[in-house]
């Protein structure tokens, strides 16, 4: 039986760089939020922390979560570091019981 999954990531902005970061979040989000099994995927910023973004997905399944997490287009999180503007990237993801 396939249960429903939620993902997330939490990531910290480089210093006077989240503005920037918001909108390549927005443009990962876009390009992920086609994919099979994709119920939603939203950017949403900290509202205690202007430099914390909270990105989520839903999906239809673990399955269709984990084919996810082999698309090219997740190597867009890990960029974010490479190109300096997050300084850390967290994934979490979770059952919908």
């Amino acid at each position: 039986m396939s249960h429903e999954v939620i993902n997330t990531v939490q990531v910290q902005a480089a210093a006077g760089r989240s503005d920037e970061l918001g909108k390549q979040l927005q443009k990962i989000v876009e390009t992920l939020r086609e994919l099979p099994g994709c119920e939603s995927y939203m950017v949403d910023r900290c509202p205690e922390d202007s430099n914390r973004w909270t990105v989520s997905a839903h999906w239809q399944s673990e399955e269709a979560m984990r084919s996810h997490f082999n698309s090219p287009q997740v190597q867009g999180f890990i960029d974010l570091i490479d190109c300096q503007l997050a300084n850390s990237v967290d994934f979490n993801s979770f059952p919908i019981r």
